[in-house]
């Protein structure tokens, strides 16, 4: 199972996909750190992301570029990819001198990336950011849109479920009837 949650800053969509991981997976999980800590602001985000995890059963792996470069002893029950609009700015601001890589390389890159998680785990939650509502933009930062407008299209299509996180709440662009929201809990029906 393929399950993709996406919202603006602060939406909810990181305790929404933790919570949905918990339903698809009991025990041990692995969450895949994706952002550098670089200043005060990125520690204290880190170190509450990690408040909220505890007692989940993640072990954390930090991996801010180079997923399809990770090596699996056996197959994962479930991972879970936090996030991908970091993924996408670290691997294409990652050149000499943060300098910006090909666009078109740093896709496929990426959605080689998401396909290497996708064969190693039994469920895969990707945690991605809503960033298209407004604005104007300089050319590298229509670059980076470009890039995530791509990879979030294909998370879409081989997600099983897409959720958009609106103020805590879901709303399901695309929907797998096993996986449900009752009473403030994720539920999964595991079986069809």
């Amino acid at each position: 199972m393929v399950v993709t949650v996406t919202g603006g800053s602060g939406s909810g969509k990181s305790r929404m996909a933790e919570e949905i991981s918990q339903a698809l997976c009991g025990g041990r999980k692995l969450y895949i750190a994706t952002m550098i800590v670089c200043d005060e602001e990125s520690r204290k985000r880190m170190e509450r992301h990690q408040r909220q995890r505890a007692g989940m059963y993640f072990e954390t792996v930090e991996r801010p570029f180079g997923l399809e470069r990770l090596t699996f002893k056996e197959k994962e029950r479930l991972i879970l990819l936090e996030c991908m609009s970091n993924l996408i700015a670290n691997e294409l601001y990652g050149g000499e001198n943060f300098a910006m890589r090909d666009p078109k390389e740093t896709k496929e890159t990426i959605i080689r990336g998401i396909g290497h998680l996708r064969e190693h785990a039994e469920h895969l939650v990707v945690v991605s950011n809503e960033m298209f509502r407004n604005g104007t933009y300089s050319v590298e930062m229509n670059d980076y849109l470009k890039v995530a407008g791509q990879v979030d299209r294909y998370l879409a299509g081989c997600s099983d479920i897409v959720i958009e996180s609106v103020f805590g709440i879901p709303y399901f662009w695309k929907r797998e009837k096993r996986l449900w929201l009752e009473k403030g809990k994720w539920l999964w029906d595991k079986e069809e």
